[in-house]
């Protein structure tokens, strides 16, 4: 069964992104976001998952990309997003931790979700990467290379 993600690129007023840490499974650290459920919309899905690991609404600004693993039958959509009021706090058991990273102090990340993390901090809009299997990570369709706008 196919999957649809999507995940919010976060910064705070000194360029730091917000990151989540899971409190089940591998423990990895991501952007907020999770999976959309059966007719439920990619918008809906993204304030829901984000309210429901870090208790604050938000206001999506723009999508950064779409990210495909084809060989996964996976989908993540990326969209930068500001929160509307609150602090962001890690809302037990799902999320166990919560910080914002500068680029250079950025915690170990898996491949893909660090692809999408430092398009991110490049300010993509658009972008559209296709990975075609897990042996090789490097994206067999990918719209950087010259061809995306910035803000």
């Amino acid at each position: 069964m196919s999957t649809v993600g999507v995940f919010a690129s976060i910064f705070d007023d000194t360029g730091h992104i917000l990151l989540v840490r899971h409190g089940y499974g591998s423990l990895h650290w991501s952007t907020p976001g999770g999976r959309v459920e059966p007719r439920e919309s990619p918008i809906a899905a993204l304030l829901r998952e984000v309210d429901e690991e870090i208790a604050c609404p938000i206001r999506i600004t723009h999508l950064i990309g779409v990210y495909a693993k084809p060989y996964r039958d996976d989908l993540v959509l990326s969209f930068a997003a500001a929160i509307v009021s609150g602090s962001p706090r890690a809302c037990l058991p799902e999320i166990s931790d919560i910080a914002f990273f500068s680029r250079d102090s950025l915690p170990e990340v898996l491949f893909t979700r660090r692809i999408r993390i430092e398009d991110a901090f490049d300010r993509c809009r658009g972008i559209v990467r296709v990975f075609d299997s897990v042996d090789s990570l490097a994206p067999s369709f990918d719209t950087h290379v010259g061809s995306h706008a910035k803000a």
